[in-house]
């Protein structure tokens, strides 16, 4: 099964869409991306942490390692990530909207700044508590999954 990255979370976010309904398996999804974040293991997700693995899946996407991302670049991510199984009319809406959502301040270009803060805001939807860092519980909540 193909996994789905941060920047994956964020564009069904923007579709209005969670990931436990994008995916019968989503309780299983929301595990596998807490535990890919959450690298000391001590079940919770701090800001630090996510900065880390928001920085590593925006190099990751940077092809041409020039610290922007271009629109073809956020294009050919989307449709790595499973927008190439949408409808073309869907896949265009999607990948329209991820990039216009990372690019904050409306100058056409996402930097790690505009990704780092998007995908900040993102996680912490589900710091229910407010304390500053998500539990697995927590984003299982924000998708409105189970535990398995």
């Amino acid at each position: 099964m193909k996994r789905l990255c941060v920047a994956t979370f964020a564009s069904l976010l923007l579709l209005g869409t969670t990931l436990a309904q994008a995916n019968p398996r989503g309780a299983a999804h929301v595990e596998s991306m807490f535990r890919t974040i959450d690298t000391n293991r001590d079940g919770v997700i701090t800001i630090a942490e996510s900065h880390v693995a928001i920085e590593a899946e925006f190099r990751k996407h940077d092809l041409d390692k020039d610290g922007l991302w271009s629109y073809a670049e956020v294009r050919k991510q989307q449709l790595d990530a499973g927008a190439s199984q949408l409808p073309p009319d869907l896949q265009a809406k999607v990948i329209a909207g991820v990039f216009a959502g990372y690019d904050v301040d409306g100058d056409r270009r996402i930097t790690l700044a505009n990704y780092r803060q998007v995908q900040t805001a993102f996680l912490l939807q589900a710091d229910f508590d407010k304390d500053g860092q998500v539990t697995l519980r927590e984003a299982r909540q924000l998708h409105g999954v189970d535990a398995p």
